[in-house]
């Protein structure tokens, strides 16, 4: 048993590396192919098989590490097919739930934003976009001018561009635009 241990330690540390390398090169993912170099050691050592020839140890392990990757890349293309299928057989109404998912965890960032604005620069862009309100029903409701709920209003957006992703903040653009929120 010692003697397998010896064998396998000095196959492990001749060939551990190139094999790596080798299996990188055929899969092109340097992590996945450490992991299939490691089952191929694994099933080596499993084995018990020990080579008397050095042309017969490099040659297993070469074809083996050759069949690992090619197996991994079926199984990596049978995934991406499945999830492929998957994603195109969901009926419009499931699409049309994950859309809504997302538009409203989106909401959620921007109301958020708009709840940390100073003074009553949230408010109004509350009633502004969330509400559907006009400028001069807001002023009416708030007490203040126009021009106030104007400059506040124009202010809170300059915030919000700071404060959200510009994708997010994009996003709740088009959403208002689209949707009339």
């Amino acid at each position: 048993m010692e003697l397998k241990k010896e064998y396998f330690k000095r196959v492990y540390l001749d060939y551990y590396s190139a094999l790596c390398y080798f299996a990188s090169k055929i899969i092109g993912d340097d992590k996945e192919a450490e992991d299939i170099v490691e089952d191929v050691f694994v099933k080596f050592l499993q084995t018990e098989r020990i080579f008397t020839e050095e042309d017969n140890i490099r040659a297993y392990l070469y074809t083996s590490i050759k069949n690992a990757s090619l197996t991994h890349l079926t199984k990596s293309n049978r995934t991406k097919a499945r999830e492929s299928v998957y994603y195109a057989g969901l009926p419009e109404s499931e699409q049309a739930h994950i859309n809504d998912i997302i538009k409203t965890e989106v909401l959620r960032s921007v109301m958020q934003a708009i709840k940390a604005l100073p003074g009553q620069a949230g408010k109004i862009i509350e009633l502004s976009y969330m509400e559907g309100m006009k400028n001069a029903q807001i002023a009416e409701l708030l007490g203040i001018s126009e021009q106030t709920v104007k400059n506040l209003k124009s202010r809170g957006i300059s915030i919000l561009k700071t404060k959200l992703s510009p994708e997010v903040f994009l996003f709740f653009i088009v959403i208002y635009s689209l949707n009339g929120l």
